[in-house]
């Protein structure tokens, strides 16, 4: 309970919603109810950032 009390109602809410969400989208994955492409075109819209790609530059810079 000291747990729950350090980070708040609305924080273990949260992560309990965010929890489910994660296991109800795996679930519609496997049953094949929604395709792996789909999944990933919305992953990419909703990420907060992008992995940008390395270039040859970056490769050498870091040797």
């Amino acid at each position: 309970m000291e747990f729950l009390k350090d980070i708040g109602i609305a924080g273990f809410l949260f992560f309990l919603i965010k929890g489910i969400l994660w296991l109800v989208l795996f679930a519609l994955v496997y049953f094949g109810w929604v395709d792996k492409k789909k999944v990933e075109a919305i992953k990419s819209k909703i990420s907060f950032w992008k992995k940008r790609k390395r270039s040859k530059k970056d490769s050498v810079i870091d040797k």
